[in-house]
């Protein structure tokens, strides 16, 4: 008898052990629905997605085998599925951090290919990396993984970006002031904007710009 996708969701679910309340918690649904998920019902793209984002292999679930052990050379995957690298490295969504582990990609992640074509994006320059504190409440949670797209640098004030100054990397809004610095904003406003003024700052480098969770992305 084959294993169904609810199986396999329900197998992840217990993986990270998670009951069905936590779970149902974590993605704003009611635990009623999860039971009736893990019993067969169709699951929504979208929560696919958020599910995704605590930690559950979409692949598996969908597909039925591990990630990496999915042959990217298989017709069907290749046709309609792009791969992005995850890097273990925390992006400050509080005052600052140092970035973490050593910028190799630790695992990837598929993205729909119609989903990237129709809003303008490559996998080449797309990357994952992890959120970090509390200062970009409620937009960006804690541990959230962030889509960066790096091709993306140019600064639109009001828009949220990557970015990093020597050691220290930040995810925030930005907005130039006339005297040429940086304003970063936090969405949580019980952190003040930092000023960084890139007249006089060694080392700053624009990652690229956040792209935000989209109910599109999986399968």
């Amino acid at each position: 008898m084959p294993i169904l996708t609810s199986e396999r969701f329900k197998s992840e679910r217990k993986r990270l052990n998670l009951s069905q309340e936590a779970l149902a918690n974590l993605i704003d649904v009611s635990e009623s629905t999860i039971k009736r998920w893990e019993n067969g019902a169709s699951i929504p793209s979208d929560k696919l997605a958020q599910c995704a984002n605590e930690g559950f292999d979409i692949v598996f679930v969908l597909l039925g085998k591990k990630f990496d052990e999915v042959a990217f050379s298989n017709s069907h995957f290749e046709d309609e599925f792009a791969l992005v690298n995850v890097f273990d490295v925390d992006i400050s969504a509080g005052h600052g951090s140092i970035c973490a582990g050593d910028a190799k990609p630790v695992s990837r992640l598929a993205f729909r290919k119609d989903w990237l074509s129709k809003n303008g994006l490559y996998s080449k320059d797309l990357l994952i990396v992890y959120a970090k504190g509390d200062s970009m409440l409620p937009t960006i949670q804690d541990k959230e993984k962030l889509l960066v797209n790096s091709a993306d640098k140019e600064l639109t004030d009001g828009f949220i970006y990557i970015i990093r100054n020597n050691e220290n990397y930040w995810v925030k809004r930005v907005q130039r002031q006339f005297d040429g610095s940086l304003l970063l904003i936090s969405d949580n406003k019980l952190y003040p904007p930092m000023q960084l003024d890139l007249n006089e700052a060694n080392d700053v480098e624009i990652i690229g710009r956040w792209i935000p969770p989209s109910r599109a992305t999986f399968y």
